[in-house]
């Protein structure tokens, strides 16, 4: 189990709290409560209310959207240090998308009173609570690009370093990096077949480039993978 003082550190290094001021970082940390989430529970599913935002500690989130008469399936997979639910939470309308633990995880919660009664204190904090939304944005943006690449092998590269959180660089210390995806999420998310999906994870495994087993795969060569993108 991770102390508070090691969870508040894992959010102040990475992620959105690390890009802020060190006073506005303080104030949500001890604002907020730690929770923990056992492997297949559900945080907030499409449609519920806002109830605050949250940061992920440790462990991973699958990201689940239901956008059209689709849905819900599998889109992202959020890695910590990552906050999210802000946009509900700060215009008060049920969530746009669904969050569900894939592993033993822990997050911390800032509620719905607390950024009400931190914007009531700073109003113009609410340029720092953005900044949580345009990383998401950012991602997206990220995503749609991927999902363009017409070739289905690197295509189905870009979707999984996406998925890893090393799209575009490699963070220090951080591989093999483990994703909790099922082969066919991993053809869904990438906009193939199961089968095809497959062959691609099956050529990336005999270059040495991952390890997939059963619900997961590792990345054990993430520049190696963006390599094959530069081709």
């Amino acid at each position: 189990m991770l102390t508070l003082a090691q969870a508040k550190d894992i959010v102040s290094r990475e992620g959105w709290l690390s890009h802020l001021p060190t006073s506005f970082r303080e104030t949500v940390l001890d604002m907020s409560s730690l929770r923990t989430l056992k492997a297949g529970t559900a945080l907030y599913s499409v449609g519920d209310p806002p109830a605050g935002m949250y940061g992920l500690v440790a462990g991973s989130l699958a990201l689940a959207i239901a956008p059209g008469e689709r849905g819900p399936y599998v889109a992202h997979f959020i890695r910590p240090g990552t906050w999210f639910g802000e946009v509900a939470a700060l215009i008060e309308q049920p969530r746009r998308v669904g969050l569900a633990a894939t592993r033993d995880s822990a997050v911390f919660h800032l509620s719905q009173s607390a950024i009400r009664e931190t914007l009531a204190a700073e109003p113009g904090a609410w340029r720092y609570f953005f900044l949580a939304t345009v990383a998401h944005y950012d991602v997206a943006i990220g995503a749609a690009d991927d999902l363009m690449i017409r070739d289905h092998f690197r295509r189905g590269v870009a979707v999984l370093l996406r998925l890893g959180g090393c799209r575009l660089r490699t963070p220090p210390g951080k591989a093999p990096i483990e994703v909790d995806v099922t082969q066919e999420d991993f053809g869904a998310i990438a906009n193939v077949a199961r089968t095809t999906a497959g062959r691609v994870l099956r050529a990336l495994e005999a270059a040495g480039h991952i390890e997939a087993s059963y619900r997961r795969i590792r990345i054990l060569a993430p520049d190696a993978l963006r390599g094959m993108l530069d081709a």
